[in-house]
């Protein structure tokens, strides 16, 4: 079986690029099943929880494989803590305050579209950039957690020095099981309950970035019976324990079913998810405005089946930021578009780097 981690001729580490397409369409697809008529947004399907044990999980693993990879955490850490810091503050809570700002006065102006009253005060001005509950956007909790994870983990992994790194991550993911498992729930003020939740899946990602030659040397991951097998066990645990306390197990199946569809991509050769590459960390932050225009602002003036508002949120959700992303990518000596990309923690200095979330 061919090397998992590996570049592709146009520099791109496909494996984890591939991981990251899979989970950008599966955030958007999440967000625009709105105007399902079961009134909680499509809950009441089967699809949608099935494929919701996964989705977060698997953006988390992500994050903490792509760290280890790009970071060279293992060898010779190519930042120290404080450089590292820095950078993901300027990649995930600029971007994080800019759209806050930019998002908060007009939502809470719209209370007759949206589905909940945005109250329009400073205290709750204030708790917007603190608490996942009072954010114009949603999903921004993600940005904060990722960045409590990834410098958390990172200055550890530095402070311990690379000799120990691979034991201290695996006695991290141990933790971070613990924590996901534990009866008490932290409070959502920094996206706290989101970390205990999905901490564990970011460590495991970690896990498997410092030693996937060694799990790739058994797990035939490229096989199409590997694929549907893990398929059937996702599926399977979903049904069994969708109501249980092991439910990560279905969420460790899924993230094991995309790896394999993943490596399946990259070794055959299908390219029809290429063109989106690059252009997740764009996607992932500008999709809510054209999600909520194609469901909740369209549906207040035109009276459409909801899967038509679903398919337009899931297409303009997911294009036309991509569109975005070419046009800023096309246009870098512009320098409105270097302040753009500065403020949305976009970088296009290399195409041999995949952005990171």
């Amino acid at each position: 079986m061919k090397s998992t981690i590996s570049s592709s001729p146009v520099g791109y580490i496909k494996f984890i690029a591939y991981l990251q397409v899979i989970g950008i369409i599966l955030v958007v697809a999440g967000h625009s099943l709105h105007e399902y008529p079961d009134g909680v947004h499509g809950w009441s399907t089967w699809f949608y929880r099935a494929f919701m044990t996964f989705r977060m999980p698997l953006f988390m693993f992500v994050s903490g494989l792509l760290m280890v990879y790009t970071t060279k955490v293992a060898t010779c850490p190519k930042y120290s803590p404080k450089e590292f810091a820095v950078n993901k503050l300027r990649r995930l809570i600029l971007p994080f305050i800019v759209l806050t700002l930019v998002t908060f006065f007009p939502r809470a102006m719209a209370g007759g579209v949206a589905d909940d009253e945005l109250p329009l005060t400073v205290g709750n001005f204030m708790l917007a950039f603190i608490r996942h509950e009072n954010m114009p956007i949603p999903f921004l909790w993600f940005l904060q957690a990722s960045f409590i994870m990834l410098t958390l983990t990172y200055t550890l992994q530095c402070l311990v020095g690379p000799k120990s790194v691979k034991c201290v991550t695996a006695v991290l993911a141990v933790a971070f099981l613990a924590l996901l498992l534990a009866p008490v729930k932290l409070p959502s003020h920094f996206a706290f309950d989101k970390i205990q939740s999905l901490g564990f899946y970011f460590v495991l990602g970690c896990v498997y970035g410092l030693f996937f030659s060694n799990v790739d040397r058994f797990v035939p991951w490229t096989r199409p019976w590997m694929f549907l097998t893990l398929s059937a066990v996702w599926f399977v645990l979903f049904k069994l324990l969708e109501s249980s306390s092991f439910y990560f197990l279905c969420s460790l199946a899924g993230i094991a079913m995309c790896i394999s569809l993943a490596k399946i991509l990259e070794e055959r050769q299908w390219r029809f998810l290429d063109h989106l590459m690059g252009a997740n960390y764009l996607i992932f932050l500008l999709s809510w405005y054209f999600n909520i225009a194609s469901q909740q602002v369209l549906a207040h003036f035109v009276t459409l089946p909801w899967w038509v508002h679903t398919a337009l949120s899931l297409i303009s959700g997911i294009y036309v930021p991509w569109l975005g992303y070419k046009y800023l990518e096309a246009h870098q000596q512009s320098r409105w578009v270097r302040v753009t990309s500065f403020l949305l923690g976009q970088s296009f200095k290399s195409k041999s780097e995949i952005n990171n979330v």
